[in-house]
Order: structure tokens, then sequence, then C-alpha cells
């Protein structure tokens, strides 16, 4: 018997083009979901011209090197496709996650939804 995919709740909402994951407090993204996460990102683009995602990660309180290696994947893959993702709203740990990595320099990082472009 296949063993079941780690579930993980977020939302998801469309506007204006534009398609926005929000996960709920105390959200890991580590090994045990990068993997289904990848698959449910990639999903929700599927069919889209020039798709913009947006990824709200006020919600996560972990994110570890594996899901930072799918954000890169996502951004090349969204940028071959005319798109682009944007991460906004990471608490203190996770932007200095970014920001210790240099990834803040690679990735569209936003400290806050009021800094988003339109």
């Amino acid at each position: 018997m296949p063993t079941p995919e780690p579930a993980f709740p977020f939302s998801v909402s469309e506007e204006a083009g534009r398609t926005t994951v929000r996960f709920p407090a105390g959200t890991a993204l580590s090994e045990a979901n990068a993997e289904a996460l990848s698959r449910h990102l990639t999903a929700l683009l599927e069919g889209k011209e020039r798709p913009h995602l947006l990824i709200d990660l006020g919600g996560v309180t972990l994110l570890n090197s594996i899901m930072l290696a799918k954000f890169i994947g996502l951004n090349g893959r969204l940028r071959a496709a005319g798109g682009r993702l944007t991460l906004f709203n990471p608490n203190t740990i996770v932007r200095d996650v970014f920001r210790v990595t240099r990834l803040d320099t690679l990735l569209e990082v936003h400290a806050f939804s009021h800094t988003l472009p339109a």
C-alpha cells in the first residue's frame, strides 16, 4: 500500500493574475514535505501564461536547505515561463536564512506585504 504524502495546510487565492499561497502559523517547510509542496506549487501554475506566484512566509517557522533548493528550482521554472516568484513576510529567523545564504540576492524576498510590487 502506498504511503500517503505528508499533509500540510495552506490556502491559495487568485487575484489579478497572481496566485498567493499562505501557510498557517507554525508551519515547518522541511525535507518531510518539500517534494509534496513543490508538486502542489507547480500544479497551481500549470496552464498559466506568465504566472506570478507569491508565497507568504508569515506562518513559516522553519525553512531548511531542501526547501530553499525547491524555491530556487521553482524560481527558475517560473522565469523560463516568463513569470516570477515572490516570497514575502518572512519572520526574523526565516529572513536571516535568506540573508545568510545570500539567497535574498537571487530570489525576490520582501519583508512586508505592503512592499510588494504591483
